[in-house]
């Protein structure tokens, strides 16, 4: 082999091994950027991870409040002193869960209302409109919902179960207490109220329902709710949302999209009367707002002034006239059918 072969093949090798080892650097660098990549989706999972744990469990497991009063014996005196006579009882719902709260019976001849509450209450809450009411000559039930005050259960659904909850103690009071079947109404605050619609929509038996700042959809006001306890910007919030309402899903074996009062709305056929404060800071005015004007039937809507969110009642300004509203509207839809019937014959002679 000539000296310029040898050259020549020698120049060869050295570019096939710089070849190779530029090949080399270039994989290397890429496998870099994928593996960097890797982890900056771990690390992405991970976080959205972090932030949508607790998200979830605000949802599903929030902290409760005012157990205190249900374990203290100044409320039960304080009914006693005022005679509103009431009995302890216990609802077993439809999947066994049992649910503890109170039967103040006026009659059988007399309508019904069941009072609902609102998350992270119990019973008490609610206590404000059961003695006007049951001063007023109605029955009342009001009781602990699932997860909450003395009643079992892990997890807060917002209506998916607790509606069901509602129409089990509807039975229970058909069949245990002998009411009249015709003259069923609900009244609920917050949480409460949106349960209320939903049994409502579904339920042949609710003739009237009191909605005191309800929501127009879980997801929606999860959305808010999230925005303003997290603050992130909406190309962040997105999918951390959309990771919250998918563990909350799992772990409470629900569907946060199919809690959707405003959806079911065109399905109430009896009378709502919907209650929500200007200064609701919670559940923001325009959710019953977007309600009354999807429901189809008779309706009414009070926009309180300076009202925050279901403490209409308890406002200086206003808890007069929202107990006189309240049991008026209950008085006007929930007479005895013989009544009305016969008004309105006297009416049409």
């Amino acid at each position: 082999m000539s000296k310029a072969e040898s050259d020549d093949n020698l120049a060869v090798a050295s570019i096939t091994e710089a070849a190779v080892e530029a090949r080399k650097r270039r994989g290397s660098k890429w496998l870099r950027r994928a593996g960097m990549l890797a982890l900056g989706a771990l690390g992405s999972a991970l976080a959205l991870g972090a932030a949508s744990l607790p998200l979830s469990g605000l949802l599903i497991r929030p902290r409760l409040k005012r157990l205190s009063h249900l374990k203290r014996p100044h409320l039960r005196r304080l009914l006693e002193r005022i005679g509103i006579q009431f009995e302890d009882i216990m609802i077993p719902s439809f999947d066994a869960l049992r649910l503890h709260g109170w039967w103040m019976g006026s009659s059988r001849d007399s309508a019904t209302v069941v009072l609902i509450h609102g998350v992270k209450k119990n019973r008490t809450d609610v206590l404000r409109a059961a003695v006007a009411l049951r001063r007023a000559g109605f029955n009342v039930l009001l009781f602990d919902g699932r997860a909450h005050g003395n009643s079992e259960g892990r997890y807060v659904t917002y209506g998916y179960y607790e509606r069901r909850d509602v129409q089990t103690a509807i039975q229970w009071l058909i069949q245990e207490r002998g009411i009249d079947s015709d003259r069923i109404g609900l009244a609920g605050e917050s949480m409460g109220a949106a349960i209320a619609l939903q049994v409502a929509a579904e339920s042949p038996f609710v003739r009237a329902v009191w909605a005191d700042s309800p929501f127009a959809s879980l997801r929606r006001v999860t959305e808010e709710f999230a925005s303003r306890v997290t603050r992130l910007p909406q190309v962040v919030l997105s999918p951390v949302l959309w990771t919250t309402i998918r563990m909350a899903n799992y772990r409470g074996k629900f569907n946060v999209e199919s809690v959707n009062p405003l959806k079911q709305a065109d399905q109430i056929k009896c009378p709502v009367f919907l209650v929500h404060g200007t200064e609701d800071q919670v559940i923001a005015t325009n959710h019953s707002r977007d309600i009354h004007k999807a429901l189809l039937g008779d309706k009414e809507i009070w926009i309180v002034e300076g009202g925050t969110h279901a403490h209409s009642i308890r406002h200086q300004q206003t808890k007069r006239e929202y107990i006189e509203r309240l049991v008026r509207f209950f008085s006007e839809k929930l007479k005895p059918k013989v009544a009305s019937e016969e008004r309105g014959s006297v009416e049409g002679e």
